[in-house]
């Protein structure tokens, strides 16, 4: 009997196409296909097929694009878990499975299908990439048997760890993927594994050129690589015989993706174990409570090593009551790394030179025209907005009632202009994340070649501290952030003071200012006391019914007319109230409430676990409302409710 082949389009829009055809030739689960489509031709996945009766009725398939299936069975099994558990339509899936590099082939048809692949190019030799990370060689052997790892562990033992679990597998005979959450961390190991594994190496990145990532895709998918290493969308690489996923860093946020679905490569990584029966590795200095919950719960193994800390170089500073931005403390410490010619690093998650604008008669804030967000003063460019870059000069006057504007608070501008004057001598300079890739890449060199004595700068700096010649990191004012209705703030504070506590050796110092200096988060991750944290923060979130205890939705609408936001908030609650039936908070205001003259609401869903009920309600219900100026989001996990 014949076959008639279910397919489905690839496209990026709200619902999904899938059309039955017939074919000329066998076709397999997973074949990329080109398709006649209302008189253009078309790319899809067949996702079924099945047998019938008369097969003349249906258009024919014009053939395959590759020699072999594009997706693999498994990977077309998470294909189709993303798009139940992130509430999205299974193209978008694969759309994220796949990588456009792949999939975006020329394709004509003239009587036959005519398949233009990329040529494969010659490889610029890329500089090399500065280094940050020393391997740590040591004896520590890794358990053999286990199914879920927690590795707590500093990175340079945890790298030395990973390349005796890699051996292990590959010399069964199978495959491993290796993550981590930043790219900069990246390259910077790359040539460990490199010198080991060679041409069985694959790497995939986001500043690949869309031919070198091809490239290295199918010589994944074509079984020539053993080791994957890769950022978060590496998760997805096609490889044989898989037989770990290893996941470093598995605490940094980088792994959750921005983009629709909003997936998370930790989450995912659960789902692949789960299809393929691989062994799951996660390695942290100061993981996730998700995962030291699956830790406590006996879930995961917990691979560490407790030792006695000395933490007299960890100098916790109160300043409350104090005069300056910069504690006498901290002035000492910098004058004594500099008279031994060691350097510093200097943390403030604040940028600019003012942080706020505010009428001293009628208190009112100067935000900007496009976002409703305080605008931060910079020296040279005056009032700036960071969420849509709008500027304008410093204001004198209240545009409301002609008071003084009296300029609050500092940035990492200012801190900078305070350092020069304290310290003549010294070659400072700030890095932030309004600098290029080039222009980061050039401070690193300079500061790594000892160009630079005092690096100031947002958290993108901390991993300084790792290098050899630097003996101080300065954090000012971590106490900050709990300020934001986030309920992951003090997690966030803890882990940022405990990676760098961490790495307090007899040569190395750690002053850490804040008006909080007491409170739980900052006090134990001074303390190196990540354990009493743990117990506090999970108690905490049981109590509220936060996560890891419950699961998140959070739903966002969103559009350039208030009034319709807000209506259509209120009546999505009103309807998830009457269909579900679970426990939410809102509808609101978001807390980056308009961005770019656009209005966003926020709806919060707390629920035990994500089934596929849940999931066909809520995509329903976000359709029935998808009108042409409302944008709806679905953010399944949110790694921040900011």
């Amino acid at each position: 009997m014949p076959l008639i082949y279910d397919i489905l389009i690839d496209r990026n829009a709200s619902k999904d196409l899938i059309f039955s055809y017939s074919s000329g030739e066998p076709l397999n689960i997973g074949d990329y296909v080109a398709v006649p489509l209302k008189g253009h031709l078309s790319k899809g996945y067949v996702i079924d097929k099945r047998e019938i009766i008369s097969a003349q009725d249906f258009k024919m398939v014009l053939g395959k694009i590759f020699d072999i299936p594009l997706v693999s069975p498994y990977l077309l099994d998470l294909a189709y878990w993303i798009s139940e558990y992130y509430i999205c339509n299974l193209s978008q899936a694969l759309s994220t499975v796949i990588p456009p590099e792949v999939r975006n082939v020329k394709v004509t048809y003239d009587k036959e299908l005519r398949v233009k692949l990329p040529k494969p190019r010659k490889r610029n030799l890329e500089k090399a990439y500065v280094s940050y990370i020393e391997l740590s060689n040591s004896n520590t052997s890794p358990p053999e048997n286990f199914s879920r790892l927690l590795i707590r562990f500093p990175i340079e033992k945890r790298l030395d760890i990973y390349l005796k679990l890699i051996e292990r597998e590959i010399s069964n005979n199978k495959s491993v993927i290796l993550l981590f959450p930043e790219l900069d961390t990246l390259l910077s190991v790359e040539d460990i594994f490199r010198e080991v594994y060679g041409k069985e190496l694959a790497l995939i990145h986001s500043r690949q050129s869309p031919a070198v990532k091809n490239e290295e895709w199918w010589r994944i998918r074509n079984h020539n690589v053993k080791l994957v290493l890769g950022t978060r969308s590496a998760v997805f690489s096609p490889v044989e015989n898989l037989g770990l996923i290893i996941i470093d860093g598995e605490e940094n946020d980088g792994y959750k993706d921005e983009s629709r679905p909003l997936y998370d490569a930790r989450r995912v990584a659960y789902k692949i174990q789960e299809l393929v029966g691989c062994k799951l590795v996660f390695g942290s200095s100061a993981p996730t409570l998700e995962t030291y919950k699956g830790v406590l719960e006996n879930g995961i193994d917990f691979f560490t090593e407790e030792e006695t800390r000395d933490l007299t170089n960890i100098r916790p500073v109160n300043m409350k009551g104090k005069k300056g931005f910069i504690s006498r403390e901290l002035i000492h410490y910098c004058k004594v790394s500099l008279s031994k010619k060691k350097q510093i690093i200097i943390l403030i998650n604040r940028k600019g030179y003012f942080t706020l604008g505010i009428c001293e008669e009628c208190g009112n804030i100067v935000k900007c025209l496009n976002c409703n967000m305080a605008l931060v003063y910079h020296k040279d460019e005056g009032f700036v907005c960071h969420y849509c870059g709008y500027n304008t000069e410093k204001i004198e006057r209240c545009p409301q009632c002609g008071g003084k504007i009296n300029l609050l608070g500092y940035g990492n501008e200012r801190i900078l202009e305070i350092l020069k004057k304290i310290l003549p001598k010294a070659k400072i300079t700030k890095m932030d994340a309004d600098l290029s890739d080039k222009e980061i890449d050039k401070i690193w060199r300079d500061f790594i070649d000892g160009n630079i004595d005092i690096l100031v700068g947002t958290q993108i700096i901390a991993k300084g501290f790792r290098l050899p010649n630097v003996a101080l990191a300065g954090v000012l004012a971590p106490d900050l952030a709990l300020n934001l209705p986030d309920f992951k703030a003090s997690e966030k504070v803890f882990r940022l003071i405990y990676n760098l506590a961490e790495q307090v050796k007899e040569n190395k110092y750690l002053v850490i200012q804040s008006m909080l200096s007491n409170y739980y988060a900052i006090k134990y991750a001074s303390k190196l006391d990540y354990q009493s944290f743990y117990k506090y923060e999970l108690q905490l979130r049981r109590s509220l019914g936060y996560p890891p205890y419950n699961h998140i939705l959070r739903i966002i609408i969103s559009g350039k007319k208030e009034d319709e936001v807000k209506t259509i908030a209120i009546s999505l609650a009103s309807d998830i109230k009457r269909k579900l039936g679970v426990d939410y908070s809102g509808p609101a205001k978001c807390p980056l409430y308009k961005i770019k003259g656009v209005f966003h609401w926020h709806i919060l869903l707390k629920v035990k676990e994500i089934n596929r009920d849940l999931s066909t309600v809520v995509k329903e219900l976000v359709e029935a409302y998808n009108y042409r100026d409302i944008n709806i989001t679905v953010d399944v996990d949110p790694v921040s409710t900011v």
